[in-house]
């Protein structure tokens, strides 16, 4: 045997601890990697579904005379109304019509002035020229409470009229009408200009194109006065209703009904 070509044992040892070296570091890796499992992926972003938009019922033409009784009332709104919460489900303002009335409880953070337009309204489309009347009880005494009749195409436009209290221009109580056309915001007529004190009153709407012209009294035995005119930039086409307003301490509003009639040439009623 040539002992030349035999290769030394130190060399043999090493080769043997050296593969078992690399052996065992493969079997450890893969060891660690089943024990403690790959990273968990990362969480999907997942986009919040928006809130879905009511579509509005068809609007109606005002061409004969239609009444609302809240004393007749059911679970169901009558139809083509729609009762407009836009803090339904946080902080909700409760209602009921177990008087015969739409009794309206309004909490604090009501209002549709500024950032803040989430007051609940009342409303029904309406297309042409009409005119709706209603009777509310309300007895605003701190800034602001209001309540009364809407004219609304969306959160930039809007004509509220209502028996209230103070608001800007000040004042105590009285009526006011305020109009928002865009940007804009004003006031047509505030508590300063018109005051009463009268618990319950009755108040009206009439539109003629684009002109809307507000009346009140308080009661059928009294004349209609006006209150004051809105030339507006409106559509044929708009919501109108009831609407509740409060920045103050929790308020009562309860509305006795709604009439809407075709626009008359006078008020002599």
């Amino acid at each position: 045997m040539d002992t030349a070509s035999v290769e030394p044992m130190e060399d043999v040892i090493f080769k043997i601890q050296k593969f078992w070296w690399i052996y065992l570091t493969v079997v450890a890796s893969t060891l660690m990697i089943i024990g403690c499992g790959s990273p968990p992926p990362a969480a999907k972003k997942t986009t919040p579904t928006p809130s879905v938009t009511p579509i509005p019922p068809e609007a109606v033409q005002v061409d004969k005379p239609v009444n609302v009784s809240f004393s007749t009332y059911s679970k169901d709104w009558p139809v083509g109304w729609q009762w407009i919460d836009p803090d339904e489900k946080d902080a909700p303002t409760t209602k009921d019509v177990k008087g015969g009335v739409l009794r309206v409880r309004v909490p604090n953070g009501k209002d549709l002035y500024g950032d803040k337009r989430n007051a609940p309204r009342y409303i029904k489309p309406i297309t042409g020229d009409f005119e709706i009347e209603t009777q509310v009880k309300v007895l605003p005494k701190e800034n602001y409470q209001g309540a009364g009749l809407l004219i609304y195409l969306d959160g930039n436009n809007y004509m509220r009229f209502e028996r209230a209290y103070g608001g800007i221009g000040g004042g105590g109580e009285g009526i006011r009408i305020d109009v928002r056309e865009g940007e804009e915001y004003h006031s047509i007529v505030t508590p300063n200009d018109i005051q009463t004190e009268a618990p319950e009153i009755q108040m009206k709407i009439v539109r003629s194109g684009p002109t809307f012209s507000a009346y009140w009294r308080i009661d059928e035995e009294s004349e209609w006065r006006e209150a004051g005119v809105f030339e507006s930039k409106f559509p044929e086409t708009i919501f109108t209703g009831l609407v509740a307003c409060n920045t103050a301490r929790e308020i009562i509003a309860e509305f006795g009904y709604i009439k809407l009639l075709p626009k008359t040439k006078r008020l002599d009623k």
